[in-house]
């Protein structure tokens, strides 16, 4: 019995990596074409490899996928529908590159086509609300620098900056808070797009890594709401990395999370986006208030002053955390190099 229970967890621990392995080399793969049809059935392949990540014995979670499932499939038949509609010339060129930008859009979960994202993340793994929130928006990003109408990219930042600053206030829920900062987001890779193809993957990467921290973090934690962190008295915080990643990924300069963000607001500048500019900085100074209210009620809820010198007194500071001290400190630095040379 026992021996079986092993080869079936051998067989479940390798099948998710097989699983993760066509999730990685999916998406992997759109860098290097630019075709289409090519990155359509990359984006298919690596949608029903995400697919068996989200399933769950949970019954909320199953509607979860249900819903997710339901949502990127009628977009996918539809993009496919207009791809061929653009090959073939049977329609308006330019209908149909406005009809696969909006298809494109909805699978990033965009604003106002956001309301399915912000559904199905309150019943997601913290692994899966990172993936979904970063790795599943890479492919079609790439796919909307191909050909995009910039009058309706234009009215997605409006919308994405606005929805995602409003959305996050007063949200109690850490999953729904981070959902709204990703629309928020959304708004500055878009930007991105009309300005330079390399500015939106370091954007990409840097907003990658800013999460998978936040998510790991909460996930060893056990928290899903604010008011948790009240129940966390007996667990070793470690207040620093939390409030600097916070504010890294609120934009808040010299962290990193800043660096994308300027070099945007940089080219929005140059490129005569003014307007653009102020109206997205304006609102990321509102997502930036919903962090540092998320982290005043953490700082509430513990002993933050024993906690934070805590750990500098016992010198038993871990070299990987205190690289990632300098890691999110580096933007300013590295701004300047920019600058100068």
């Amino acid at each position: 019995m026992y021996k079986e229970n092993l080869f079936f967890k051998i067989f479940m621990n390798s099948s998710k990596m097989i699983i993760m392995l066509i999730l990685l080399m999916s998406t992997i793969f759109t860098f290097s074409n630019n075709s289409w049809m090519i990155n359509w059935m990359l984006m298919e392949i690596n949608l029903f490899s995400f697919i068996p990540l989200l399933a769950n014995k949970n019954s909320f979670s199953s509607e979860s996928l249900m819903k997710y499932f339901f949502i990127q499939t009628i977009c996918s038949l539809m993009l496919f529908m207009f791809i061929i509609f653009m090959w073939n010339k049977m329609m308006n060129n330019q209908f149909s590159i406005n009809m696969m930008n909006l298809c494109l859009l909805m699978k990033l979960g965009s604003a106002p086509l956001h309301y399915w994202f912000i559904q199905i993340i309150e019943s997601l793994s913290w692994m899966n609300l990172f993936l979904i929130s970063t790795w599943q928006k890479i492919i079609p990003m790439i796919m909307l620098t191909y050909n995009f109408n910039m009058n309706l990219i234009m009215m997605s930042i409006y919308l994405n900056s606005l929805i995602g600053a409003i959305g996050g206030i007063n949200q109690t829920s850490l999953r729904k808070i981070l959902g709204y900062s990703s629309i928020n987001h959304i708004s500055w890779m878009l930007a991105s797009i009309l300005i330079n193809d390399m500015i939106l993957i370091s954007y990409l990467m840097i907003y990658m890594f800013m999460m998978s921290y936040i998510c790991m973090m909460f996930f060893n934690w056990n928290i899903n709401f604010i008011n948790q962190f009240s129940f966390m008295n007996n667990i070793k915080l470690n207040s620093m990395f939390m409030v600097m990643i916070f504010f890294s990924l609120g934009g808040l300069p010299p962290f990193l999370g800043f660096l994308p963000k300027w070099l945007t607001i940089n080219f929005l500048i140059m490129n005569n986006f003014i307007m653009t500019n102020l109206f997205m900085i304006m609102c990321s100074l509102i997502v930036l208030y919903f962090y540092l209210m998320t982290i005043m009620q953490f700082l509430l809820f513990n002993n933050f002053k024993n906690k934070w010198f805590l750990k500098f007194n016992n010198n038993k500071l871990n070299f990987m955390k205190f690289n990632l001290l300098l890691i999110t400190s580096m933007s300013l630095p590295i701004m300047m190099f920019l600058y100068l040379y």
